[in-house]
């Protein structure tokens, strides 16, 4: 409890503030965007619709918004990264998702999960894809390695070491067991290749994206459902 008080406390000093670093910087603590509660995720749902309320400050008198801030920690081929949300929706599982799919300057659409299809991917090590993809195949998680519950406050943190650089990267699905990939092949997508694939960050020149991280809650079921966020509601996206 008191390195969760410390925590938010720092958040705090950085709202207040505005101390955050430059957004380029490897080594950084910035703020995540917070979503319009009334706008849809891409499976069409709202946090205000599923999750009991817009948490923004205006569905009662006395409400704080809700709000996260990221911290990296960025060496070589390795991350170390420091996700905190306050306010937030209380007891409620959330996941962070980092997008691989983008578009260049002329427009044209690159990247993508070799694995899934998807836009983006979790957040998480190459070493937790069995896992990921063992919950994607399977009947989903309420304990995903790239999520974290909210507390009676609705207050969480997620801690997660990276096996691959977050800024300027190329996320490693070549890492995946021969096992784990032949599992994608006979179940969800017989196309699927280990392949790594470039981490998208819209703040560079002559790329656009819709986020770099993004945070989504799962009211509606509570559970993650490995690499894909399946029914979601979108909180917050960085930058």
């Amino acid at each position: 409890m008191k390195k969760f008080s410390i925590m938010v406390g720092l958040i705090v000093v950085l709202l207040t503030c505005q101390t955050a670093l430059a957004h380029f910087n490897s080594n950084f603590i910035d703020r995540f965007q917070r979503f319009d509660p009334t706008e849809p995720s891409n499976s069409g749902h709202t946090v205000i619709n599923e999750c009991g309320g817009g948490f923004d400050g205006s569905d009662y008198p006395s409400q704080r918004r809700a709000m996260a801030m990221l911290e990296t920690f960025q060496s070589g081929d390795m991350t170390k990264i420091n996700i905190i949300l306050i306010n937030g929706r209380p007891n409620t599982l959330y996941t962070v998702w980092l997008r691989i799919k983008g578009n260049d300057q002329d427009g044209n659409s690159f990247g993508g999960s070799p694995l899934s299809n998807g836009g983006a991917t979790p957040m998480a090590a190459s070493s937790d894809l069995d896992q990921l993809v063992a919950d994607w195949t399977g009947v989903g998680s309420q304990n995903p390695t790239n999520g974290f519950w909210t507390d009676n406050f609705g207050r969480g943190v997620l801690t997660k070491r990276l096996d691959f650089p977050l800024i300027g990267g190329v996320y490693p699905f070549n890492k995946i067991s021969n096992s784990t990939l032949a599992n994608i092949r006979t179940n969800k997508n017989n196309n699927a290749l280990a392949t790594p694939t470039t981490i998208v960050d819209p703040r560079n020149d002559g790329v656009s994206g819709p986020f770099l991280l993004r945070i989504v809650s799962h009211c509606q079921d509570d559970l993650s459902h490995g690499l894909s966020p399946a029914n979601r509601e979108t909180w917050f996206d960085f930058p």
